[in-house]
């Protein structure tokens, strides 16, 4: 997603894709995911050491730090 796009996103789905990006594992050496089922997801950030979860991170950051805070 771009940044653009996270920006139009209302925050309880920015804290959703947050928790999702959270969620993957570190990489595939230590995933039980096959080979094949890796290559069957398209368009997805599976593992924390693809590039791409580096970069969807530090833009899903950007954008929620321009957010508005509310205390519980």
């Amino acid at each position: 997603m771009t940044v653009a796009e996270l920006e139009a996103l209302n925050t309880k789905a920015l804290l959703a894709r947050l928790q999702r990006l959270r969620y993957c594992e570190e990489s595939q050496q230590y995933s039980d995911l096959s080979d094949g089922e890796v290559a069957s997801v398209d368009d997805q950030i599976l593992f924390k050491s693809d590039p791409a979860w580096s970069t969807a991170y530090k833009d899903l950051k950007q954008v929620l730090d321009h957010r508005e805070h509310v205390g519980k």
